[in-house]
């Protein structure tokens, strides 16, 4: 790839741009800052030196993964903290070298899947028990209409799951077990999902009405499925409620105290710590 950029520029006459084969999980060129450092690799944590060589203020734009979901944010430095100031929905194939950190994907039946991104620790056979057991569907009661945007509802949810001492996973499926009818995810995939001793819950799919509105719900199976399904769909309503609000991210370095971090969801890395809030729209 550096033979073939460094080929295409001298061909298209630029003298001015420098070409490095390396781990970019380590600093380039030592010394140097930047304004601007664009990512093209999914990330699940900041480098260290990533932070150090964004100039103040300068911008870092990295596809990162957080609760297991890809965002591409674009933060700005301040200090030894970035803030995001816009994200978008991607995806991107995932970072090799240091950097790595493998995604683990648990069977929980037939075509039925946990992906486990956090170095969450699961049960998998006492999950499948409790899929085994009979669905109950819960719906939020609201009627949205078809261009409703819900990219930043599966973060709240994922916010909110944590917050609450529950454990958040994603769940994905293969077409033949949501034809069949084992799980009806709102995406196969990817749905965010809560997991108790009592309950595994998930954001199922749209139910359309006759005027082409649609509403949001939840699937929920094990003996606290009612309780639990309610809980999921008292979100859905709450963000909605507060305007549909889009996630800020906050990346400080590993080690920061509690008491210097901003008011949110927690999400500790290898090299930071992560704080996932919410602006009302």
């Amino acid at each position: 790839m550096t033979e073939r950029a460094t080929a295409c520029l001298t061909a298209a006459g630029y003298d001015d741009v420098a070409v490095v084969c390396a781990d970019a999980e380590q600093p380039v060129s030592p010394g140097r800052s930047y304004d601007l450092i664009i990512v093209t690799v999914g990330a699940w944590d900041i480098s260290p030196a990533w932070t150090a060589q964004v100039a103040e203020n300068g911008t870092l734009v990295v596809p990162l993964r957080t609760f297991g979901m890809t965002r591409s944010w674009a933060m700005r430095r301040t200090g030894d903290r970035l803030v995001s100031h816009s994200q978008r929905l991607c995806g991107f194939v995932s970072m090799q070298g240091a950097g790595a950190h493998e995604v683990r994907y648990v069977d929980i039946a037939d075509g039925v899947h946990l992906r486990l991104d956090e170095d969450q620790q699961v049960n998998r056979h006492a999950v499948g028990e409790l899929l085994a057991q009979p669905q109950t569907q819960a719906w939020a009661g609201v009627s949205l209409p078809p261009r409703a945007v819900l990219a930043d509802l599966d973060l709240w949810l994922a916010a909110r799951i944590t917050d609450a001492g529950q454990q958040f996973v994603v769940l994905t499926a293969q077409r033949e077990a949501v034809d069949a009818g084992v799980v009806a995810p709102a995406w196969r995939f990817g749905t965010p999902a809560a997991l108790n001793n009592g309950a595994f819950c998930y954001r199922s799919t749209l139910r359309w009405n006759d005027d082409d509105m649609f509403d949001l719900g939840a699937c929920a199976h094990g003996p606290d499925a009612a309780a639990a399904a309610g809980r999921m769909v008292e979100q859905l309503r709450a963000w909605l409620d507060a305007g549909s609000p889009s996630p800020v991210l906050h990346v400080l370095p590993a080690g920061t105290p509690d008491g210097d971090l901003p008011a949110g969801t927690v999400l500790d890395k290898r090299h930071s710590r992560f704080v996932l809030t919410f602006t009302p729209a």
